[in-house]
C-alpha cells in the first residue's frame, strides 16, 4: 500500500515532453510509481480526472527573506497558494547571511526595515541551521548576497575592494557555498554595487564556476545603456563558462523598448557558444521598485547619507532634479507602494500628489526620498506587454515571482500583484492566448529553474523525485491586482510538498511541510 496515489490526471511531467495520462503513487516524500496503477491501494487516493498533475513551482526570484517574510509569515501563504513549493531566496545582492559585521543588514534596509531586527547567527551555516529549526510553506533555498558581504565588510564606503578585502569576501563566499549556499547574487544598479569593476566579478565568476554554483545578476542598467549592462555579465560566462542567471530582465521606458531584438541577440549567441546563460521575468508591463533608483547613480554613491547630503545642498539638489527632468519618463504616474514613515502618499501617483502641492513631479519625487526612509517602493507601468510576452516565450526564460510570502491578511502596505499571481497569471496567459504549449511553459517553471539552481531531485515528476505537485485545472488565473493584490488565485486545487497535502480541495492544511535545503557538494 502507497502513502498516496494521483489517478486519473493529465500528466505534464516538467521536461517539456507531450503530456500523457497517468497515476502516480507515492510512498512518504517521494514519487514511487508513474503509470497505470489500477488495483493499486493507497491511504489516500486523490482523483484528478480533468486536471493537469505537474511538478511543483520552482520560484528561482524570491525574495521571501529580505522582507522578513521567513519570520513574519513563515507560512509563506501568498506562495504556496499558486503553486509555489520551492523558492530561492538571497537575490539582488542581499541575503540574511552571512553577518561580517552589523552594517550587512544595511544591504536589505531598501526592502524592509531594519530597526527593530534580531538575529542569532553570523556564519550562513549557522543562519541555515536557524531556519531549519521553523517550520515553512515550502522548501527554501537561499543564495549569498554580495552587497551583504561586501558592506559587512567595508560599512557605508563607496569604492573599490583592497585586494586582502577581496580575498576575505570570497574566503567567507566559499564558507557560504560549503555550508550550502547556491552561489551568489549581485545587485548591479544598486548604490553599494555599481562600484564593482570587472576584475571583482571575474574572481567571482571564477569561485562559482569552480563550485559548480549559480551566478545571479541584476544588471547596472535595463534602461538606455542595457546592451552594454547585457555584455557586461555575459563576458563572465565567456570567460569561464559560469552557470549565469540574469535577473528579471526587463527594458524600462518606450523610448527603449526597440532594444529588445538586439538584446536577445546577444543571449542567443552567448548560448550557442557556451551554454549556461538564462533570465528570469514575471508576466507584468508594470515594475515594483525603490524610489531611489531613478537618481543619478552619482548621487547615492556613498549611500543614504551621502544622498541626504546632496539633497540638502541647493546646487546639488537642483542638478539631480535637472537629470530627472531630463529623463524620457512621465514621473506623474509613478505609484507610491509604501513607504519606511507615514508620509500619508501611499495608494497616490506623483502627479496628484504635486498638483496638491503645487510642485513638480520631481520634487515631490525628491522630498519623498528625503522624508519617506529608506524603503520607499514604488509601481510605474514602463514595460512592453508586448515584450514582455515575447520574453515569457523565449527559450531561455524561466517565470519567476521577483516577489515574497506575504499572508493575505489584508495589509494597507501595497505589494506587486506578482507576489500573489505570478504562476497562474502565467499559466493563464499560456491557456487563454495560447502564448506557447503548456509543456513548454510547465517547464519553464519546474524542471528549468530546478535544474538551474542545481535541485536534481526536484522539478520533474519521475520515480525517485520529492513528491513536490500541483493539480489544476484550466481555470488557473490569478485575481491579485494593483489596488488589491491579497488575493487568492483560482483553479488550482491541490499542492503537495514533501508528499503532504499543503494545499487540499483549495484550503491551506493548517501544518507546514517545507524544509530548508542545502547544496549538496
Amino acid at each position: 500500500m502507497f502513502s498516496k496515489i494521483i489517478k486519473n490526471g493529465t500528466v505534464v511531467d516538467g521536461t517539456g515532453k507531450k503530456s500523457f495520462r497517468a497515476d502516480i503513487a507515492i510512498e512518504k516524500d517521494k514519487i514511487v510509481q508513474v503509470g497505470n496503477l489500477k488495483g493499486a491501494k493507497a491511504a489516500d487516493v486523490i482523483d484528478a480526472q480533468g486536471k493537469f498533475v505537474t511538478p511543483g513551482f520552482v520560484d528561482i526570484q524570491n525574495h521571501s527573506d529580505v522582507y522578513w517574510c521567513l519570520f513574519d509569515n513563515p507560512n509563506l501563504d501568498a506562495l504556496i497558494s499558486q503553486g509555489i513549493t520551492t523558492a530561492l531566496v538571497g537575490n539582488c545582492g542581499a541575503s540574511l547571511a552571512p553577518l561580517l559585521s552589523r552594517d550587512a543588514l544595511l544591504s536589505i534596509r531598501k526592502w524592509h526595515s531594519i530597526e527593530a531586527i534580531n538575529f542569532n547567527w553570523i556564519s550562513f551555516a549557522e543562519y541555515l541551521d536557524e531556519l531549519s529549526k521553523k517550520n515553512y510553506g515550502l522548501n527554501i533555498a537561499s543564495l549569498v548576497g554580495y552587497s551583504t558581504l561586501r558592506r559587512g565588510l567595508i560599512g557605508d564606503e563607496f569604492r573599490k575592494l583592497k585586494e586582502p578585502e577581496l580575498k576575505i569576501l570570497l574566503g567567507h563566499l566559499q564558507q557560504s557555498i560549503d555550508a550550502g549556499a547556491y552561489g551568489v547574487s549581485t545587485g548591479l544598479s544598486y548604490a553599494h554595487e555599481s562600484v564593482i569593476p570587472e576584475d571583482e566579478l571575474l574572481q567571482i565568476a571564477r569561485l562559482i564556476k569552480n563550485n559548480d554554483a549559480l551566478f545571479s545578476v541584476h544588471l547596472r542598467s535595463e534602461g538606455a545603456e542595457i546592451t552594454e549592462a547585457l555584455s557586461e555579465v555575459l563576458y563572465l560566462v565567456q570567460k569561464f563558462n559560469v552557470n549565469l542567471k540574469i535577473s528579471h530582465l526587463k527594458i524600462r521606458n518606450k523610448n527603449n523598448w526597440h532594444l529588445l531584438p538586439h538584446i536577445l541577440n546577444q543571449l542567443e549567441e552567448t548560448y550557442q557558444k557556451y551554454g549556461n546563460v538564462h533570465f528570469d521575468l514575471h508576466p507584468y508591463d508594470f515594475t515594483w521598485q525603490v524610489l531611489y533608483t531613478y537618481l543619478p547613480s552619482w548621487s547615492y554613491q556613498g549611500g543614504r547619507d551621502a544622498l541626504m547630503h546632496h539633497l540638502k545642498d541647493p546646487i546639488q539638489r537642483k542638478k539631480i532634479a535637472d537629470y530627472l527632468s531630463a529623463k524620457e519618463i512621465n514621473y506623474s504616474e509613478i505609484y507610491i507602494a509604501s513607504t519606511a514613515v507615514n508620509l500619508n502618499v501611499a495608494g497616490k501617483n506623483i502627479g496628484e500628489i504635486a498638483k496638491r502641492h503645487g510642485s513638480t513631479s520631481e520634487e515631490v519625487m525628491l522630498s519623498i526620498i528625503e522624508n519617506g526612509g529608506s524603503n520607499i517602493l514604488v509601481f510605474e507601468k514602463n514595460l512592453s506587454a508586448q515584450g514582455v510576452k515575447e520574453l515569457l516565450k523565449h527559450s531561455l526564460s524561466i517565470v519567476a515571482s521577483d516577489g515574497a510570502g506575504f499572508s493575505f491578511e489584508h495589509s494597507d502596505k501595497l505589494v506587486h500583484p506578482r507576489c500573489f499571481g505570478t504562476m497562474p497569471a502565467f499559466l493563464n496567459m499560456v491557456i487563454e492566448q495560447n502564448l506557447l504549449p503548456l509543456e513548454q511553459a510547465i517547464q519553464k517553471i519546474t524542471s528549468t529553474p530546478a535544474n538551474k539552481i542545481g535541485l536534481k531531485d526536484r522539478g520533474t515528476i519521475e520515480p525517485e523525485k520529492f513528491a513536490d505537485l500541483v493539480i489544476f485545472d484550466e481555470s488557473i488565473n490569478s485575481k491579485a491586482n494593483q489596488v488589491n493584490p491579497y488575493q487568492h488565485p483560482i483553479g488550482i486545487e491541490y499542492v503537495l510538498v514533501n508528499g503532504d497535502i499543503a494545499i487540499g480541495l483549495g484550503k491551506k492544511a493548517n501544518k507546514n511541510y517545507g524544509i530548508i535545503l542545502r547544496k549538496k557538494k
